[in-house]
C-alpha cells in the first residue's frame, strides 16, 4: 500500500461507519494477539473484497462470529484483521413444506430459532452458548450438543453453504434440496475446518417439526459403568430418545440432579401420547437394572442448561482457573474414558465431566488453584485417554497456558491431506493462519 493505511482500505471496502480500530477491539483479542482493525461486511460482495484485500496484502484474517467457541483452536499466527459477520444477520429463504432454510453466517442461533418457531420447525443443532453462537460460528467449529443422539450433527443438517476464499472468490457446495447425489460432498470438507479454508457466508439446512411436548428422566446409578449400560440398551431398544447424557457426581450437583455418584438423563419428544409411551418403556428398562425414573426438572435456562455444561457453571470457580475440553472414544467407552480421566487427574485437579452416549462424545472441565496444574492435568487425561483409543482437544484454557499447550493434541492420520487442502485453497496462509491442527 502507497500512502493509505489497512484501516482507510477497509473503510474504502465497507464503509467508515463499519470499521473498528484503536479502542473497541478488546473485545477480538485471542490470546496474545490483538488484530489491527475489525471490519464489519454486510453483504458477500463485502467479505470477498476485504479477503481479495487481505490476501493481496498478506494479511491474517480471522472470522468471526458470535466469539462464543473463539476460545478453541492456538493463538493465530497473524492477526491483522478481524471479519465480523454480525450484519449478515438473516434469513434469506424458509420452505416449511419442504422443510428447509437458508440463513446468513452471523445470524444467532436464538434469533434463527425464533424465526423458524413461528412455522412449528427448527434446526435441530444445540452446542453451548447457543445465546451467543452464530450459524456460522457453529458450522465452522462443528460443535455438537445432546441432540446429536436423534436428528445428528451439522455434518447431517446442513444440505449446502456459500464459501468466500482467501483470494475473494466466492464459491456454492451443495444444494437446496434434501436429496442431492454429487461426486464430492464439498459441503463436508468446510463443516469444522475452524475457518482456515474459507468463511461462511450462508448456509442451506435441513429443518424439523418443532415437538409438542419434550421431557426428561434421570437414571440413577452407582456407577458410571451401569449408568452406561442403561442407555445403550435404550440406544438398542425401539425408543427414540434425543439425548442420552451420562454425567458424573459433580454434573448432577449442577444440574441439581440425583444425590449420586452417576447418573443417565434421557429426554424424549413429540406428542403428547407419543411421550407418555415411551416414559413407560424407558421405566421397564430402568426396572431391569433395579432402577427406576425420576422427573427431570428443567433447570434455569431450560435444556439449554445441559448443552452449556461445563462452559456455564455457576457452582465453580471462574474461566482463569479452569480448562474447558471435549474428547472422543468409541460409544461404548464412555464410562470406561470418563473413570481413566478422573483417575489421571484426581490427584491434581477437580474434574467434571458429561458423555452424550450415543456418539462417544465427552465435554469437561479441570478446575485448579494453579495454572501449572491445569496443564499437568490435560496432559495426564490426554495420556489416559490415548491408552483406550481416545483423543482429547482443549477449547479454552487460561491464556498463560496457550503458548506451551497444544490445543488439539494429537497429528491425525490424514494431516498431509490436510495441509495441501490448506496450500489449494489459501496458499498465502492468511485464513486463521496456525489456528488449526499442527499449525495448519
Amino acid at each position: 500500500m502507497t500512502g493509505t493505511t489497512i484501516v482507510d482500505e477497509l473503510r474504502l471496502i465497507v464503509g467508515s461507519e463499519h470499521v473498528r480500530a484503536g479502542e473497541g477491539i478488546a473485545a477480538y483479542r485471542l490470546g496474545s494477539a490483538t488484530p489491527r482493525a475489525v471490519a464489519f461486511p454486510g453483504e458477500e460482495s463485502d467479505v470477498a473484497r476485504l479477503l481479495a484485500f487481505a490476501c493481496q496484502e498478506g494479511l491474517g484474517v480471522v472470522p468471526w462470529g458470535g466469539g462464543a467457541h473463539q476460545s478453541a483452536g492456538a493463538i493465530p499466527a497473524r492477526y491483522d484483521v478481524a471479519i465480523d459477520l454480525c450484519r449478515m444477520d438473516r434469513l434469506l429463504e424458509h420452505e416449511p413444506a419442504d422443510m428447509t432454510a437458508t440463513a446468513q453466517a452471523g445470524i444467532r442461533m436464538e434469533e434463527l430459532q425464533r424465526r423458524l418457531g413461528m412455522h412449528g420447525q427448527f434446526l435441530p443443532l444445540d452446542p453451548p452458548l447457543l445465546d451467543r453462537a452464530t450459524l456460522g460460528g457453529i458450522l465452522a467449529t462443528r460443535l455438537s450438543g445432546p441432540l446429536a443422539c436423534r436428528y445428528g450433527t451439522a455434518r447431517d443438517l446442513v444440505l449446502g453453504l456459500r464459501i468466500a476464499h482467501a483470494d475473494g472468490t466466492v464459491v456454492k457446495t451443495g444444494a437446496k434440496v434434501v436429496k442431492n447425489v454429487s461426486a464430492y460432498d464439498m459441503t463436508k470438507l468446510y463443516l469444522g475446518s475452524y475457518g482456515t479454508l474459507g468463511v461462511i457466508v450462508e448456509a442451506t439446512f435441513r429443518v424439523h417439526p418443532r415437538p409438542t411436548m419434550e421431557r426428561g428422566w434421570w437414571i440413577a446409578a452407582p456407577d458410571l459403568e451401569l449408568s452406561q449400560a442403561v442407555g445403550i440398551r435404550i440406544l438398542r431398544s425401539s425408543l427414540v430418545p434425543n439425548r442420552t447424557e451420562l454425567m458424573d457426581g459433580t454434573a448432577l450437583r449442577m444440574l441439581r440432579g440425583p444425590a449420586a455418584d452417576s447418573a443417565l438423563l434421557v429426554s424424549v419428544a413429540g406428542a403428547a401420547e407419543a411421550v407418555q409411551g415411551q416414559a413407560s418403556a424407558l421405566a421397564r428398562i430402568a426396572a431391569e437394572f433395579g432402577l427406576s425414573l425420576v422427573e427431570f426438572r428443567l433447570p434455569e435456562g431450560g435444556w439449554s442448561a445441559v448443552a452449556d455444561f461445563p462452559w456455564i457453571n455457576p457452582n465453580r470457580r471462574g474461566v482463569d482457573n479452569r480448562a474447558v475440553w471435549r474428547a472422543s472414544v468409541l460409544p461404548a467407552d464412555c464410562a470406561r474414558a470418563m473413570r481413566v480421566v478422573h483417575q489421571a487427574v484426581s490427584q491434581w485437579a477437580e474434574a467434571t465431566m458429561v458423555a452424550s452416549v450415543a456418539q462417544g462424545a465427552l465435554r469437561g472441565a479441570f478446575y485448579a488453584d494453579t495454572h501449572e496444574v491445569i496443564g499437568r492435568s490435560v496432559a495426564a487425561a490426554r495420556e489416559a485417554l490415548k491408552a483406550i483409543g481416545g483423543v482429547l482437544v482443549v477449547l479454552e484454557m487460561p491464556d498463560s497456558l496457550r503458548p506451551e499447550c497444544d490445543m488439539w493434541g494429537v497429528v491425525p492420520n490424514a494431516w498431509g491431506v490436510m495441509q495441501r487442502l490448506k496450500t489449494a485453497f489459501d496458499p498465502k496462509r492468511i485464513l486463521n493462519p496456525g489456528r488449526f491442527v499442527s499449525e495448519i
